[in-house]
């Protein structure tokens, strides 16, 4: 996969840079981002009026279903990117008024006082450490509180990953450890080949490599997209992750 990082910047600055960029684009290329949202929302837990925190709100769909599941919470909708907080925002129209925005580094989360819920959807598998920052939002529970998320798993994009190692090609992919809490997984594919797949990464600010990486060049990433559209029939699969935790690295 290709990087649109740029060296000058950290990595956070990087990714907030990339998403920003995107924001007028964005949702509508974000099907399978809408998915996950709306499954990982499927998980939510009854509460009569909940102090939730989402980290890497986005546009907001996910921030959606939180206000529409819990009118009386009250709701801090964080993200990285300032563009998108705002767009979140204009995107919940009326419903902005329940909630408070706030540029925040998921991977420094800080909150005022325990919280009942905390929502990340799609976001982890852009974390350092995401095993560590979990841990540490636990510890933003109040008791009785749970934490969800959705990300992609370390065996998602195969293909991708396939196509690379038979051209000696390095692969740009962040690599991920085990989670813990995991309740639910499904395997979905977005886009009908290989090109499209890519398109929709980089539409949606989603094509920054890990640390260190250089960018394959035109003929090598035309040469892995021929391959992968023959052997693979264009398809790249993601490995969706759905979790759980409370107090404790138990699931519920």
């Amino acid at each position: 996969m290709s990087s649109i990082s740029h060296p000058s910047l950290s990595r956070s600055a990087t990714i907030a840079r990339a998403f920003g960029a995107r924001v007028a684009e964005y949702e509508s290329h974000a099907g399978l981002q809408r998915i996950v949202a709306e499954r990982l929302a499927t998980f939510l837990p009854p509460r009569s009026c909940p102090r939730v925190l989402e980290l890497g709100c986005g546009t907001g769909l996910l921030s959606r279903r939180l206000i529409e599941s819990y009118p009386d919470g009250s709701f801090l909708l964080t993200d990285l990117a300032p563009a998108m907080l705002a767009e979140c925002r204009r995107n919940l129209g009326d419903k902005a008024g329940t909630a408070q925005f706030q540029t925040m580094d998921a991977s420094r989360p800080v909150a005022d006082g325990p919280v009942d819920l905390i929502a990340m959807s799609m976001i982890l598998h852009w974390l350092p450490d995401p095993v560590a920052v979990l841990r540490q939002l636990q510890g933003l529970l109040a008791p009785g509180g749970m934490l969800l998320y959705a990300t992609i798993s370390g065996s998602s994009f195969p293909e991708w990953r396939d196509v690379l190692e038979r051209l000696s090609l390095a692969s740009g992919l962040v690599e991920l450890p085990e989670l813990p809490g995991v309740i639910d997984e499904e395997m979905l594919v977005a886009g009908s080949d290989t090109l499209t797949f890519l398109r929709r990464m980089k539409a949606v600010g989603g094509i920054t490599a890990k640390e260190g990486y250089a960018q394959l060049s035109a003929g090598q990433l035309r040469r892995a997209i021929r391959l992968a559209d023959c052997d693979h029939g264009g398809r790249i699969t993601w490995h969706i992750l759905y979790g759980r935790l409370g107090a404790s690295f138990v699931s519920d």
